[in-house]
């Protein structure tokens, strides 16, 4: 698996796709791994079968805004909310839109990315933990 560190600290390089949440939620590793910008970007591939997330200008169209807190505050999370756009990355790829998913990523430091991968090393997060699928 992936890892940034802040300070210290290890963060995974992951997104977890959450169904019945409607939601995205960036680790942050990847916000970490990306500089800690005020600001990010997700991109699905032109096939369908990978994320991208990468920093951005706030007025982007699919700029969403990386709370201030998110390292000062261990409560605090990046999540994206948006049903449609979960929805749609999950029933093309076959996920079951009421079940969460994990996606490890790996930063591609020439681009500034950190790119997730929609058909290999997904994890189903169930009660009991993470299964491979």
């Amino acid at each position: 698996m992936a890892e940034a560190t802040n300070d210290n600290r290890m963060y995974p390089i992951e997104l977890t796709l959450q169904g019945a949440r409607c939601c995205i939620s960036v680790s942050k590793g990847v916000i970490k791994a990306l500089g800690k910008p005020s600001h990010v970007s997700i991109k699905i591939s032109d096939n369908h079968d990978s994320l991208s997330v990468f920093p951005c200008d706030e007025d982007d169209v699919m700029a969403f805004r990386v709370p201030v807190k998110l390292f000062t505050d261990h409560k605090c999370v990046m999540r994206i909310n948006s049903k449609r756009f979960v929805h749609g990355i999950m029933k093309t790829n076959q996920m079951d839109i009421s079940k969460t998913y994990v996606l490890s990523g790996e930063y591609l430091e020439e681009k500034n990315t950190a790119v997730f991968s929609l058909v290999e090393g997904v994890s189903l997060r169930t009660l009991k933990g993470l299964e491979r699928t």
